[in-house]
């Protein structure tokens, strides 16, 4: 039976494939790394014994360019260490972007050397062959070299980016490095302007997003209830909007718009203000792109909301170039909308796009072009855009002039509108809008008016200036759609406005009216009846119109009695919903937080137990590996021990008996062979010892003659040595001596000026160092009077202190001495008062004791009396009487007491009469 398959361990694949690379078999050792990798004993490896075998598995893919091979791989090292060590993994995957990204650059590089190395001359302009090429395939030099080298490797790294992103998703444990790929992801397509491939990442990403819901009772599964991976999710779909605008890729910034919608209705935490003015911004953006005003200026009214708390973030240009855009946005709206029978066309189609906007904007209901304006006027939008710009409200809305509302607005189109590159593309707008008001105005004055003459008031400065085709066009598809009540009379060239009074399709616009049109006039002729019914009324009745009066009157006084009361239950009623509300809120945070915690403790219990059977399993093959490496040592010690007893003793024992013999065996031939070596080496050692005893015998009778002479010689060599020394030394003193003396003359003379200026600088220092030692001692000596004063201070308060405090306890002491005096002499008074009372209740309880027993005897002795008891012959004698009758005691005499009789069953003999003595009353008690 063959043995089993025996994987080795990831050192050693390792330093096999490095050894294959070295010999330049790349292919061979990716395979071997490979093998392992797939294989069930790196499975269960420890993470940091695996990752230089990952790194360098990544490097030989990389290399080689195998994405399938590389997604595997990396798959099972994330199963590897998920659970221990998950940073490991992040290093690994940041290292191998890093690589692939400089592998773009490098090949970028190379495609410019290789176009610019394609021109073999300069000076010619095109080569034939070139000239054919290119007019065969279109392409030049530098796109075929770039799809020949850089292509490739862009290729695989969007490849890596994708295999990541799949290996990453809803993972709890990898969702920042999930994040940071996908931002490099969004990078990537940015940098090498990959719409294609951009439109496929948010498509991904999109799909990665609704799978976490889906799958959230895994293990592991993402939690989007969580602010942080909420944040985390809302900052990668906001850099994926900024980049998608950025590529200007409109309908994927729509759609990453919506995302980061539905991302921010299921948070719990606020979003951050600068954040949603981002959003805002890129949501005005796109609306532009839409061709939707209504929703456009919308848009910019939320966009402005939000920058204007922002003060300290966005400065007061850019406050001011927000405010134009709002007013030039809500201007721009159409002032009219289509007829009810257009609108009932477009219902279906309108309905779903407006709540969606309506959504997106987080608006409650969808805007309107009034309600625009209102907030244009309520906020502080006119106070903050450009002076020049502050007229165009007035004339657009407020003012009435349609033979000049042209001419005075071209100056503000054409200077301030069409050279402002940031709010120029509001101009074609506002000249429809200013056209449509015109049409409006002209129509409250004219009944019908030439054609010639609306086109010479309906001119505009360039670029917006329009042909009268252009006007006449503006004004059909108007009318074809019910937004103008007018026809055009071509044959006399004019327009003829419509005065049906009982035509209500059209209703009244919010901008500045001369009178009512004849529509008008007719929807209100009913109000305009009551109204004159009601004044005819008050004159012709004052006394209802009085008794009507009083009525409201009462009737307000009864309201404003019951506001207060209602006003006060409509606040309790508030603050009830409210503390409803509150108490809800906190049963949801309270269960969510509870749910959190049971789901972190389960999720940890699950990862205990995954650890400790990870960690039992690596036992168990530790274990197994120790013991299978043990086997083996012993089976390579006995084949190395049955060689060295082959080639030492030369006994020849065979390798394949080997297995048969045993352990005592073995050992007693390799003690023999011990024993046999042992001998060899004392033989040996006896020899070498004889030997060298020889030679140092030799050696010291030949050097004995020679000592002596190397003696003498040593003798003289050393009396030298010393002469030399002895006279260099002399001659170094006296040359030391000599130069000394010549010193000393030199500086002789200047001895008088050195004691000179010498006692000068004493005198000086000595006068400024008496005046500092008596400064010091006046110092001194203040500061110890200071010290003193403050010392007898000090200690007369404290004994101050002292002495009141003895006072005090003297006097404390005093009062507890009195008043134990006090409670001792009470006690004493309370004791005799009690022995008193106690002698008192002994007396009382003896007369009634005496009392009792003479009560008792006086009727024991009625009842002797009474009874005049039989007594029997045999007791007569004892008794002293002669009759069958005992007669009644006497009072001299008393009766024996009851005790002293004995009774006749008892079987003894009968006691002596008892003697008549008197016992007193008081004793009568104790003798009893």
């Amino acid at each position: 039976m063959p043995p089993p398959y025996h994987q080795p361990r990831p050192e050693i694949v390792l330093k096999r494939a490095e050894e294959l690379i070295n010999v330049g078999q790349s292919v061979g050792a990716l395979e071997t790394l490979y093998d392992a990798l797939i294989g069930r004993r790196l499975r269960n490896a420890n993470a940091a014994n695996t990752e230089p075998y990952i790194r360098k598995f990544v490097e030989l893919c990389i290399e080689q360019r195998h994405g399938k091979q590389l997604k595997e791989g990396l798959t099972q090292y994330r199963n590897i260490v998920q659970h221990n060590n998950p940073e490991s993994l992040g290093t690994v995957v940041e290292g191998m972007l890093t690589d692939i990204t400089a592998r773009v650059t490098a090949a970028q590089k190379s495609a410019e050397q290789v176009t610019v190395g394609l021109i073999e001359d300069l000076d010619e302009g095109e080569t034939p062959e070139n000239m054919i090429l290119s007019l065969v395939s279109g392409e030049q030099n530098k796109d075929r070299a770039d799809r020949a080298v850089v292509t490739p490797w862009l290729k695989f790294l969007w490849e890596a980016y994708r295999n990541l992103l799949d290996i990453l998703r809803n993972n709890a444990r990898f969702e920042k490095l999930y994040q940071r790929i996908s931002n490099k992801a969004i990078d990537f397509c940015r940098t090498y302007e990959r719409k294609t491939e951009f439109h496929r990442l948010c498509d991904l990403l999109r799909l990665h997003l609704q799978t976490i819901a889906k799958y959230s009772h895994q293990q592991n599964s993402v939690n989007m209830a969580n602010p942080e991976t909420m944040q985390l999710f809302l900052d990668t779909h906001f850099h994926q909007l900024n980049t998608a605008t950025e590529m200007e890729l409109w309908q994927e910034s729509y759609r990453s718009v919506e995302d980061i919608h539905n991302l921010i209705q299921q948070s719990k935490r606020p979003i951050n203000p600068q954040a949603m003015a981002n959003y805002f911004e890129k949501l005005t953006r796109i609306m532009y792109v839409a061709k939707n005003p209504l929703f456009l200026a919308a848009a910019w009214h939320r966009y402005y909301n939000y920058i204007f708390r922002q003060t300290k973030i966005f400065s007061a240009e850019q406050l001011q170039s927000v405010a134009n855009n709002v007013l030039l946005s809500t201007l721009a709206v159409p002032i009219i909308t289509p007829s009810p029978r257009v609108l009932a066309a477009t219902a279906k189609e309108n309905k779903h796009r407006t709540q969606r906007f309506t959504s997106l904007l987080f608006l409650s209901a969808a805007p309107t072009r009034v309600s625009l304006v209102n907030d244009l006027v309520s906020g502080d939008v006119l106070t903050r855009v450009l002076p020049a710009l502050r007229p165009l409200y007035d004339l657009v809305e407020e003012q009435f002039h349609p033979l000049s509302i042209c001419k005075k607005l071209g100056p503000i189109l054409s200077d301030q509108i069409a050279t402002n590159d940031d709010v120029a593309k509001y101009g074609t707008l506002l000249c429809n809008v200013i056209l449509t008001r015109l049409l409006q105005q002209l129509s409250q004055v004219y009944a019908s008016v030439q054609l010639d003459f609306i086109v010479g008031l309906a001119r505009f400065p360039e670029p917006y200036a329009m042909s009268a085709a252009a006007i006449e066009r503006f004004i059909m598809h108007g009318a074809r759609r019910g937004e103008f009540q007018l026809r055009i009379d071509h044959q006399a060239r004019s327009v003829v406005f419509d005065t049906d009074p009982f035509d209500s399709s059209q209703s009244l616009s919010n901008g500045a009216q001369l009178q009512a049109s004849p529509s008008d006039l007719m929807r209100s002729q009913l109000s305009s009846l009551a109204i004159c019914l009601s004044n005819a009324q008050r004159v012709a009745c004052p006394d209802y119109v009085a008794e009507k009066h009083a009525r409201k009157q009462a009737a307000v006084t009864a309201a404003l009695q019951h506001m207060a009361a209602e006003h006060r239950e409509a606040t309790a009623r508030k603050l009830v919903i409210d503390r409803r509300k509150e108490v809800i809120e906190n049963a949801l945070a309270r269960k969510e937080r509870a749910e959190a915690r049971e789901r972190s403790i389960r999720i940890q219990r699950e990862q205990e137990l995954e650890r400790e059977r990870l960690a039992e399993d690596q036992r168990r093959r530790e274990a197994e590996r120790m013991q299978k490496e043990r086997d083996a040592i012993q089976r390579q010690e006995a084949k190395k021990l049955a060689e060295s007893i082959k080639i030492k003793a030369g006994i020849d024992v065979s390798i394949d008996d080997l297995e048969q013999m045993d352990t005592s065996r073995l050992l007693e031939m390799q003690v023999e062979q011990i024993e046999r070596e042992k001998h060899d080496m004392q033989a040996r050692l006896k020899a070498m010892a004889r030997k060298a005893e020889h030679t140092e015998r030799a050696y010291r009778k030949c050097e004995l003659p020679l000592l002596a002479d190397d003696y003498d010689r040593q003798k003289l060599a050393d009396r030298e040595n010393h002469d030399a020394a002895r006279a260099a030394q002399l001659k170094q003193s006296k040359d030391k001596y000599t130069h000394d003396v010549g010193q000393k003359k030199r500086f002789s003379h200047m001895y008088d000026d050195f004691n000179a200026l010498r006692s000068r600088l004493d005198q000086g220092r000595s006068e400024a160092l008496a005046a500092e030692r008596k400064r010091v001692r006046e110092d001194l000596a203040r500061a110890r009077d200071e010290r003193l004063a403050e010392y007898r201070r000090v200690k007369a308060e404290k004994d101050e202190a002292e002495a009141k405090e003895r006072a005090e306890r003297e006097a404390r002491e005093a009062e507890e001495e009195r008043i134990n005096a006090e409670k001792a002499a009470e006690v004493a008074r309370l004791r005799e008062e009690m022995a008193a009372q106690r002698a008192r209740d002994e007396e009382a309880l003896k007369l009634r004791l005496e009392r009792e027993q003479a009560a008792e005897l006086e009727k024991e002795r009625a009842e002797k009396a009474a009874s005049k008891k039989y007594v029997p012959p045999s007791r007569r004698a004892a008794t002293g009487a002669g009759s069958g009758f005992t007669s009644p005691p006497s009072a001299a005499s008393p009766s024996p007491a009851p005790s002293s009789s004995i009774s006749p069953r008892s079987g003894a003999s009968p006691a002596p009469p008892a003697k008549n003595k008197y016992v007193p009353p008081s004793r009568r008690n104790q003798t009893q």
